[in-house]
């Protein structure tokens, strides 16, 4: 691949990654698509498709963690996921396994960025004859269109191009009809094809930035509100054919997509549907039974060893860069108290909590998972229920009500009974709250909710330690709705290292053991009660052949247009 600028710190981003595992095991998920699409191989390939593996129809057991098909508005693996194929942005990943899936490849554009020698000014020229699924051209005032509409839309990723010279005064607009203006830190030319954007201070992760779905390129006269329900044109191999929310997805080809580089491929399945089942044993059993080709849940833990048993050569375990960890808002009460937050990581067991998982997890105490190169394992805060209950009583709070939130999935569910009963017995008064995944996200990230505590979880949208501290932790990037900062963290000693760190265009050695100390700050300061690292499961039906066209990619894990059928 051709870069017409590179920064080393790029190359550091593919040791991120190299913990990765991808093994061999077995289990299963469903849908119940009719019998007349059953997915079988196709005799002559499809448009577009690749002429030895196309076939007709791929069939996902999906789970109902979805949130929306807006790429401004998705922040679930599950959204992006889907959309990866269908909204490009102009930069993307190589769709391949392992480390090599880090690398960042142009898509819309004909080239990655050249990059001015004071990391300020990125240019750009966007690929000729582009065209979206209506057939209508891409333009580049497109981009500039799609990044200002997510601040018109109060998108969750706003904080990311918050470095564009004139984001923030933009930002400040409130209301969508006011922002009669622009952000004069994106120039585009339609004719020339040319995009160039210009930072007001270096920011060592916007190539990744460009890279994320939030960037996803849309018709500048997209309306300025959820476009779920009817998803805007498509740049990529697929197209959202229909959406009805709690049932299904269907993704289609593109009828105008023209391959834009040997990186990134036309896909095999004619047709992707992802039927929508709450419940992790009923979608196992859809592929067991040969309903769906693969699924999407992870496999109960009921459920683990009999798939283990029967099924191995149809299972894949993988662990993704991942986090789960209970939050605890700094703005109320009792968690506004540094002593009630140190009493919940003292009180629990994170060896209980990792076989809630059937053992697919391992304990942290850490931000950051294992697999990155500026993780320090961090000890402080070993099993105590003693020194929990005499912590929540010397600060005051015995019998204090708290509300632990979760969605109705298991995994959720599970970990905030548990977390619920902690904090009983150690003198607190709590209750459990649970509500739909399809919210849960957005609820307990808008502020009115008041959320106090609960479950909560990141997968990185991009290998690099800015995308957990800065989105996670940096209270300069708290917002109304739409928060990801689910602990309201704001520590002015925590912020301002982020920002710091933030202009390094290289990952050092020096400059990652400054993420480590950031790691143990946010520790010693209990923001967060990390409890597991987790471990995942694919699971196929028998005539999908996961030997010749499994890729799990580092950031979007299964990618569903490289599935192919057995010959």
């Amino acid at each position: 691949m051709t870069r017409r600028h590179s920064w080393s710190w790029l190359l550091a981003l593919l040791a991120l990654v190299l913990g990765l595992a991808f093994t061999a095991a077995g289990c299963g998920g469903g849908g119940d698509e009719e019998a007349a699409d059953d997915g079988g191989t196709a005799t002559t390939p499809a448009e577009g498709g690749s002429e030895e593996r196309t076939f007709a129809h791929f069939r996902i057991a999906f789970d109902d963690g979805l949130d929306y098909l807006d790429p401004g508005l998705s922040y679930t693996v599950q959204g992006w996921s889907i959309m990866w194929n269908v909204y490009l942005p102009l930069l993307t990943y190589k769709h391949t396994n392992g480390p090599e899936g880090a690398t960042l490849i142009p898509a819309l554009a004909e080239e990655l960025p050249e990059v001015s020698e004071d990391g300020l000014t990125y240019s750009l020229t966007l690929r000729e004859g582009v065209t979206y699924s209506d057939g209508s051209p891409v333009k580049a005032s497109d981009v500039k269109a799609s990044i200002q509409r997510l601040y018109q839309i109060d998108s969750p990723g706003v904080g990311f191009f918050s470095g564009i010279k004139g984001a923030e005064e933009y930002s400040e607009l409130k209301k969508p009809a006011m922002r009669t203006g622009d952000i004069p830190g994106i120039v585009t030319d339609d004719q020339a094809r040319t995009i160039q954007i210009t930072l007001t201070k270096p920011q060592g992760d916007f190539l990744n930035v460009l890279a994320t779905q939030f960037a996803g390129v849309i018709p500048a006269k997209t309306a300025a509100q959820d476009q779920s329900a009817s998803p805007p044109p498509a740049t990529g191999p697929y197209m959202i054919q229909s959406y009805q929310p709690n049932k299904s997805v269907v993704l289609v080809r593109n009828p105008e997509y023209e391959p834009l580089s040997d990186d990134l491929p036309r896909g095999n399945p004619d047709r992707l549907t992802f039927s929508i089942i709450e419940e992790d044993a009923r979608a196992l059993q859809t592929v067991i039974d040969g309903q769906n080709d693969y699924n999407f849940h992870t496999i109960p833990v009921d459920r683990l060893g009999e798939v283990q048993e029967q099924y191995a050569d149809r299972l894949k375990l993988y662990t993704p860069a991942n986090t789960y960890y209970f939050f605890m808002n700094t703005r109320v009460a009792p968690f506004d108290d540094i002593n009630v937050r140190k009493a919940v990581n003292h009180a629990i067991d994170r060896e209980a909590l990792v076989r809630l998982f059937g053992g697919l997890a391992t304990t942290t105490e850490n931000v950051l998972p294992p697999t990155y190169p500026q993780y320090d394992k961090i000890e402080m805060y070993p099993h105590d229920v003693a020194k929990a209950k005499q912590l929540v009583q010397q600060a005051g709070h015995n019998g204090t009500a708290v509300t632990v939130w979760a969605s109705s999935r298991e995994t959720s569910r599970k970990p905030a009974e548990y977390l619920n009963d902690v904090l009983n017995e150690i003198g607190l008064k709590a209750k459990l709250k649970v509500i739909d995944p399809e919210i849960y996200f957005t609820t307990i990230g808008n502020q009115q909710t008041k959320a106090q505590t609960g479950v909560a979880n990141w997968f990185q949208d991009y290998p690099h330690p800015l995308n957990w501290f800065d989105v996670l932790l940096n209270g300069n990037r708290i917002t109304e709705t739409h928060n990801n900062n689910y602990s309201n963290a704001n520590v002015a000693e925590i912020n301002r290292r982020i920002e710091q760190l933030k202009r390094e265009p290289e990952l050092t050695d020096d400059v990652n053991e400054q993420w480590a100390e950031i790691d143990r700050l946010v520790a010693e300061n209990a923001l967060w009660a990390p409890y597991v690292n987790r471990q995942f499961t694919d699971f196929f039906s028998e005539d999908m052949d996961i030997e010749s066209c499994y890729v799990n990619h580092v950031l979007y894990q299964l990618d569903y247009i490289q599935v192919c059928k057995k010959s």
